[in-house]
Parts: structure tokens; C-alpha cells; sequence
């Protein structure tokens, strides 16, 4: 599934100095998407730790292919929101989406500043459901879509707000903020932008949190009327992508 709001990750990781032969832990690593991108930025001297909680993730993770010039990878299951491994310390600690499922994503980057060496880089991508999305014309489908998605988000004592919440995060956790940024997804009228998976992959969260009922989504045609909506809009402001870096002080 292409999920739109990935792709200022790259950019950032590059910008924020991720760089050849550093040890970098991948907090909620899943499928291992992000994993196998530091995997490519720190390179063959490098080493890069993936975990998560979800078993199935881990193993489907596993199963990709390591490319030669990349990074070793090795993966681990974790819960975050208990006791942490006695890992050694690493260069870099990277998460993207993680922070707003956690329940007290306060103590859990305070906990992982722990592992950081001095001068260590924590690098979050995390979102908000503040504000989005917007148009210069009305988009009534993809309000409707946003809405269900972030309804259900929270219902799953997921954080809304968490995009908004990381500088305070860092200064918490005694980090020293370098960069904080916001990235619009901004979605046009062509198709494969990913949005239409995603709406169609949150189908069945939506409905389980009993946020809406598949006879008000009408999910065999939710993909169609997102399309059609974008041929008449002006491009949309789908989501913001907030970034921060911060560093371990000596």
C-alpha cells in the first residue's frame, strides 16, 4: 500500500545528518519499510535494529530481501510501553507514526533518550489531525474520509495531536531540538497518490471502532468518489507531516 504521507521521510532523514556507518534503532519498525531505507542511508558499515510489537509485522519484515551495499539489519520484538531492552547505545534513534499510539509517549522518549550515545539523534515523523485537509473548493468526500480516519485513531486512545506535541516531547526529555518542520501531503487529480488505499485499508478499523458502518462508507465505491472529487478540486492540503530532530546533550 502506497501511503502518501511517507515520503518526506527521506528527505529529512538526509537533512538532519543520518549518514554512513551509524547504529540506528527503527522504533515500530512493521513491515520494515523505513528499516530497509536506513538500511540504504548508513550502508554496509552501518547497522540498523528494527522493532516492534506485532509479531506477524516482524516476520513479514524478515522476509525481505537484504540488499549487499546496505546495512545489516536485525529485528526484535519489543513492546515499547514496557521495559526496554539493556541495548548498546546507538547514533541514532528513528520512529515515524509510533509516538501517537503509545500511551504515555512522554516516558517512552525519555527512556530512549537513555539509549542514545552523546550527541545521539532522535528523529520522529509524526501527524496531526489539526486543521486538514482544505481546498480551495469543497471536498466534502475527502473531509468525510480524513474525519473517520482521525475519529478512529482517537478511539483507539491513539494522540491527534502528536504532530503538534514533539518539540514539547524533546525538551521533556532534555533534548536539544535541531529541526522541526512541517511538510504538506498535498494530493492533485491524478491517480495511484495512494489516498484511495489507504481510505480502503482503514475500512475496517473505521468500522470496528464504531465510528461509521460500511452502508455509510460504501467502500465499493469510496476509491471512485475520492477520484472524482480530485478532478473537480483544486489541489488538496491532505495531511501535514511533522519532523523534528533533536540531540542527546553531552
Amino acid at each position: 500500500m502506497i501511503n502518501p504521507s511517507n515520503a518526506p521521510t527521506s528527505r529529512f532523514l538526509r537533512d538532519v545528518g543520518l549518514k554512513s556507518g551509524m547504529r540506528v534503532l527503527d522504533i515500530g519498525c512493521a513491515h520494515g519499510l523505513l528499516t530497509r531505507e536506513l538500511a540504504a542511508l548508513v550502508g554496509k558499515n552501518g547497522h540498523v535494529h528494527g522493532v516492534d510489537s506485532d509479531e506477524l509485522r516482524l516476520a513479514d519484515a524478515e522476509g525481505q530481501l537484504a540488499e549487499t551495499d546496505h546495512a545489516a539489519i536485525t529485528y526484535e520484538n519489543v513492546d515499547l510501553s514496557g521495559t526496554l531492552p539493556d541495548w548498546e547505545p546507538f547514533d541514532a534513534i528513528v520512529g515515524r507514526r509510533i509516538l501517537m499510539y503509545l500511551p504515555n509517549a512522554e516516558e517512552t522518549v525519555r527512556r530512549l533518550t537513555a539509549l542514545l550515545k552523546p550527541d545521539g539523534l532522535m528523529i520522529f515523523q509524526e501527524h496531526s489531525a489539526i486543521g486538514m485537509p482544505f481546498a480551495a473548493q469543497p471536498i466534502p468526500q475527502h473531509e468525510q474520509a480524513h474525519d473517520w480516519m482521525w475519529r478512529t485513531i482517537a478511539a483507539e486512545q491513539g494522540t491527534i495531536t502528536m504532530g503538534l506535541d514533539l518539540p514539547k516531547l524533546f525538551r521533556q526529555a532534555g533534548l536539544d531540538v535541531d529541526d522541526y518542520r512541517a511538510e504538506a501531503i498535498m494530493l492533485g487529480s491524478a491517480c495511484g497518490q495512494g489516498i484511495e488505499d489507504l481510505a480502503s485499508y482503514m475500512v475496517d478499523r473505521v468500522t470496528d471502532a464504531g465510528v461509521a458502518d460500511r452502508e455509510t462508507i460504501q467502500p465499493d465505491s469510496l476509491a471512485e468518489r475520492l477520484f472524482e472529487e480530485r478532478q473537480l478540486a483544486s489541489p488538496i492540503a491532505w495531511d501535514m507531516a511533522y519532523l523534528i530532530s533533536g540531540k542527546k546533550p553531552n
